[in-house]
């Protein structure tokens, strides 16, 4: 008699420590006071909940707005917290129901981190994105800047690791911001203006490029920041983009629009400052479409010319929040299946957590784009 075939063995979980090193903003006020690098509990995954080891995470602008104590983050966050929600790890364990037919201790992911209620009127209508009751990991509870963090069941997302490896996928939740800001138009042939060459506008660019389009203009008031946006252009050898620092130009909008062969039909606005909003609203083509991701540092923007820049041209402008629930995430694969390449944009990596300050200088003066942290160690 044949003998039968043993089904292989489920991997086990990985036996974990006890206490883990965190990032935690101790009290609401600025600066490295109210932010320490301590050891805390691991946490344990509740109902329908999954533990991830992360294996690495990014900083995002939203971070740095909590470190500063920004207005706008400050309303929301309530410490002691961990923050951070940028990350790729490992499963290592499933709370009480959460394990599910797709998910495998040891297997390497992603996740969304923004919580949504699955029950409000835009959930039920396939929008997900703009729940009405959304809540953030690493702003309204507990993050990734940490060895360790747990993440409902179903906001985790499986990646390839060979693909993607941990550098990229450090920061696959700013990348979905990116994607989602230009998903809403059709780039091919399109002459694009990027208004801000942060991090989320270089994302912005990259996209730009491996989608096709025919011009791509970027302004950027920081020069070090422009500085990166020509490196990104002479490493791929582009002569279709034009980097255009606003403090050196006279004519901002005829610079934009002599550079998107008279006017753009896609404008991307990533920075917010009411000046770049008005400068896309008036470089843009008749009939344009505006992707606004940017946050005003005040709740007021005046809009210059509303009639002429905007209700005569017949523009459609699009706001942007977070990522389309799974929507962005599909299109991102897809995007690195293209030939996405944003690994570059990585200009700092830190083994451990310990130099998070300095990190954050970094990025405050602007020396760095994108910075990644290995919490357990590089792998």
């Amino acid at each position: 008699m044949a003998r039968q075939a043993r089904t292989p063995a489920a991997p086990k979980a990985p036996r974990l420590p006890s206490k883990m090193t965190a990032v935690v903003k101790t009290k609401p006020a600025a600066g490295r006071s109210a932010t320490e690098i301590k050891t805390v509990p691991v946490p344990v995954p509740g109902q329908a909940e999954v533990l991830i080891k992360v294996l690495a995470t990014a900083v995002c602008g939203s971070d740095k707005h909590i470190y500063q104590w920004d207005a706008s983050m400050a309303s929301m966050f309530k410490t002691p917290r961990i923050y951070g929600h940028e990350f790729c790890g490992e499963i290592v364990s499933f709370g009480p129901g959460g394990k599910r037919p797709h998910l495998e201790i040891g297997q390497y992911v992603s996740a969304e981190m923004h919580v949504t209620d699955g029950s409000c009127r835009p959930c039920l209508t396939g929008r997900r994105h703009i729940c009405e009751n959304t809540r953030i990991l690493g702003v309204h509870g507990d993050g990734c800047f940490a060895q360790y963090v747990v993440v409902p069941a179903f906001n985790v997302v499986p990646i390839d690791r060979a693909m993607i490896p941990p550098k990229v996928g450090a920061f696959l939740d700013a990348l979905g911001n990116a994607v989602h800001t230009t998903q809403v138009a059709d780039l091919s042939g399109k002459a694009v203006a990027v208004l801000g060459y942060g991090p989320i506008g270089a994302m912005c660019a990259e996209i730009a490029r491996i989608s096709g389009a025919s011009h791509i203009a970027i302004t950027e008031v920081n020069g070090l920041a422009a500085a990166h946006a020509r490196k990104w252009a002479k490493a791929r050898g582009l002569d279709n983009v034009t980097v255009i620092e606003l403090p050196r130009t006279k004519d901002p909008v005829g610079s934009v629009r002599e550079a998107t062969g008279g006017g753009a039909d896609v404008v991307l606005e990533l920075s917010g400052a009411e000046s770049s909003i008005n400068l896309g609203l008036a470089a843009a083509r008749r009939g344009a479409v505006l992707s606004m991701l940017g946050i005003p540092r005040e709740k007021a923007v005046t809009i210059r010319d509303y009639t002429n820049d905007f209700v005569f041209k017949g523009l459609t402008i699009h706001a942007i929040i977070g990522r389309r629930i799974f929507d962005t995430w599909i299109k991102m694969t897809d995007l690195f299946r293209a030939g996405l390449d944003v690994e570059d944009l990585v200009t700092n990596e830190f083994d451990g957590l310990e130099k998070f300050h300095e990190a954050m200088e970094l990025l405050d003066d602007r020396r760095a784009m994108k910075v990644v942290f290995y919490p357990n160690g590089r792998v």
